[in-house]
């Protein structure tokens, strides 16, 4: 880690606390998963995108004439870095509920902000509790409130992607709302894997067509999964 790196960690902790203290406070009172999410929104941009700033990465954004952003969708990112989850932040218009495993929630300050910001925590060694919370989460969004979710349920140390877990599908369908794929590219290079080490850079979002599930059972899962798939492995980098 570079001594320039160390002073932008140092001014990440204070951006967590500057923004952590009101998003915890005013999540509390906040009634309701969907009003806890709007906010969250607003905190959620604020952070990621000081944050991002902080750091020196940029963020090019494709194809958001693909989504309305009045409307819910269920989206779905491949994962390859820890400056995804920022950059997909600042892009997206909706309020977002990220799918997490339950041990952010316990990071003082930051992940006591997506517990307060009705994000959804999973246990993944517990089947039952992860589907409970996801089935949840659907029964309490309304208006144009989504889901977020890496459907590879980690993140790829090798930038290649990973076998889909059926969650997320499961969650479309029973919902019935749309999944909205998203190639992430260039936050490899940004932050690479087991590493704390940032350069500057550019993080490409690129919003793909939105893939029905009307009329959709849970035996059309893996046509759904097969779907996503080849979307979010599809393409190139968005050029320059």
């Amino acid at each position: 880690m570079s001594p320039l790196n160390v002073l932008q960690f140092i001014g990440l902790g204070l951006l967590t606390l500057l923004f952590g203290i009101p998003g915890i406070t005013i999540g509390l009172l906040l009634p309701g998963r969907s009003r806890k999410g709007r906010f969250f929104r607003v905190i959620a941009k604020g952070f990621c995108g000081s944050a991002l700033s902080l750091f020196r990465i940029r963020v090019k954004r494709s194809g958001l004439e693909n989504i309305d952003p009045a409307k819910p969708y269920v989206f779905m990112a491949n994962h390859i870095s820890h400056a995804d989850a920022p950059a997909l932040a600042v892009v997206l218009p909706q309020p977002l509920h990220w799918v997490f495993k339950k041990e952010l929630g316990d990071i003082p300050f930051f992940g006591w902000t997506l517990r307060a910001g009705g994000q959804i925590m999973v246990d993944r060694s517990d089947r039952q509790q992860a589907a409970g919370a996801l089935q949840g989460a659907i029964e309490s969004l309304s208006g144009n409130n989504s889901i977020m979710i890496y459907p590879e349920g980690t993140r790829s140390r090798t930038g290649r992607l990973l076998p889909l877990k059926k969650g997320g599908f499961r969650m479309a369908v029973q919902s019935g709302l749309p999944i909205v794929p998203i190639r992430v590219s260039g936050t490899r290079e940004i932050v690479r894997a087991d590493s704390l080490r940032v350069d500057g850079g550019t993080a490409c979002i690129e919003v793909l067509p939105p893939i029905s599930v009307a009329g959709k059972t849970i035996s059309d899962i893996p046509e759904l999964m097969e779907a996503v798939r080849a979307a979010l492995s599809g393409g190139k980098e968005i050029p320059e």
